[in-house]
């Protein structure tokens, strides 16, 4: 194997570390990547089972990253429980994927045949999820290439990306897939004599929609052929790829890591975590939505104050909690963020945890899609850890709120709001409705839609976007 000098930052982007092959020597794995040169690796969990070890395994890994995702081979099988979960476990850290997830129509001799339509259900359903989330998806895709393409036309454009893992669509597909905003993956299979297809795409694909990955224990590169695949087999698929694009394969190294910090967030700062504004300690959760209202800058403009709010990753419970301090010297502490916080419902209730542990107040400044994002009543994990909820309606029509929020969800996350306030006041919770009183808004309808509710209402100027919470006035 190719050697790479220790610390020039490989990133492999698809790894599966949670697999029994490794259960003998994990460890020993990881030393040996960190040897290589592995400088961070995206685990792609494909079964809710698999997702739970690779927390288990890997939480506390500062450079292992999780995809969470259901394969296609888990099609037809697998339960909407299992859905369920999937969602939960996307708000945890150091999530920063939905996958792997896909089509795979090929026919093994002693598996039944793949049900195609189960599959394609399960893989437009997730697609469906990662938009709710924002986040990039891993695809799989074996001799479905026709289908996926359809699926993914219908579900994008994909503004946060992806990535076609052990992409094997050929020239046919690739402009396709570039024009959906994918990434390819390349991984061992690269290397074998006989692959002059991969080859090919990887001369003609732009530098900065290349990654590189193992899918180990899957896939290893031709000097290990037949044998369990691992991490620090990176190394070779780095040299096999810089010596097809004619580069070395310092800068083929360089590229696609950035290439990969850049698509999964992975960048080692974070930004602001949390801004102090007369007395209220804000948490900046996530830059990340369920909705896109037109009335909001979030994707020009992060400020509040003299805060910049960006992140360029998300920050872990435990670094939010750091960064915290006593949350008693202040009046109460707001989940927040330019962003929906309840997409990191488990961070987010994490950190109240503490704050409640400490004799601190909470409140949570939502969007209330909580509902649609986790198809389940999520109150009462937070009985006791949340104290309030400032809850955005925005109109008290729902024509007028799907075409100003545009909820990822689509139609019927209206009624979805309503719900969850009226379920959260008929739990004891303080409610405030908030709105951005546009002109077009009936502004008295609205404060009585709140009242039926049992909520109180607040309103703010559109123009007064990102100045105090506590500047305001409450009917």
């Amino acid at each position: 194997m190719t050697s790479v000098k220790t610390g020039t930052g490989l990133i492999d982007t698809h790894v599966h570390l949670e697999d029994e092959a490794f259960a003998s020597d994990r460890e020993a794995v990881l030393e040996r990547a960190e040897h290589s040169g592995i400088v961070a690796m995206v685990n792609a969990g494909s079964t809710v089972a698999a997702n739970r070890e690779a927390f288990k395994y890997f939480k506390d890994r500062k450079n292992i990253f999780f995809g969470v995702g259901l394969h296609p081979h888990e099609f037809p099988g697998t339960s909407p429980e299992s859905f369920i979960e999937l969602r939960d476990q996307l708000s945890r850290d150091k999530v920063v994927a939905l996958g792997e997830i896909g089509l795979d129509y090929h026919v093994f001799p002693d598996y039944p045949a793949p049900d195609r339509a189960a599959q394609q259900q399960a893989f437009s359903q997730q697609l469906e999820i990662a938009r709710i989330f924002e986040l990039p998806v891993i695809v799989h895709v074996r001799e479905a290439d026709e289908d996926a393409l359809r699926l993914l036309e219908k579900a994008g454009p994909f503004h946060n990306g992806g990535v076609m893992h052990c992409y094997s669509g050929g020239m046919t597909y690739l402009s396709q897939i570039m024009e959906l905003g994918f990434h390819i993956g390349v991984g061992g299979p690269l290397t074998y004599p006989k692959s002059q297809e991969i080859r090919e795409v990887v001369r003609q694909v732009p530098i900065k929609r290349l990654l590189l990955e193992t899918d180990c224990p899957y896939l290893p590169p031709q000097s290990n052929r037949g044998k369990r695949n691992e991490p620090a087999y990176l190394a070779e698929v780095a040299q096999a790829v810089a010596e097809v694009r004619g580069i070395t394969v310092e800068a083929l190294m360089e590229q696609t890591s950035a290439n990969a910090r850049k698509l999964f967030k992975l960048d080692s700062g974070t930004g602001r975590l949390v801004y102090e504004i007369k007395g209220h300690l804000y948490i900046n959760l996530t830059n990340r939505c369920s909705a896109d209202c037109t009335f909001c800058p979030r994707h020009t403009q992060r400020q509040v104050q003299t805060y910049d709010l960006t992140l360029e990753r998300e920050p872990s419970a435990a670094e939010l909690i750091a960064a915290m301090g006593d949350p008693t010297v202040f009046s109460e502490v707001v989940f927040c963020g330019f962003g929906e916080p309840l997409l990191r419902l488990t961070t987010l209730l994490e950190v109240a945890r503490v704050v409640k542990a400490k004799g601190g107040r909470t409140r949570v400044d939502t969007n209330g899609h909580a509902d649609v994002i986790y198809q389940k009543d999520i109150l009462p994990q937070c009985k006791g850890l949340i104290d309030e909820w400032s809850v955005s309606l925005n109109s008290s029509d729902e024509k007028q709120y799907d075409a100003w929020v545009r909820p990822a969800a689509g139609q019927g996350v209206y009624s979805a709001v309503q719900a969850f306030i009226g379920r959260a006041v008929q739990a004891g919770f303080p409610v405030t409705v908030t709105a951005v009183e546009m002109p077009a808004m009936d502004v008295e309808k609205l404060k009585t839609v709140c009242h039926q509710l049992g909520a109180r209402y607040r309103g703010r100027a559109h123009q007064r976007l990102g100045t105090p919470e506590d500047v305001r006035c409450l009917d």
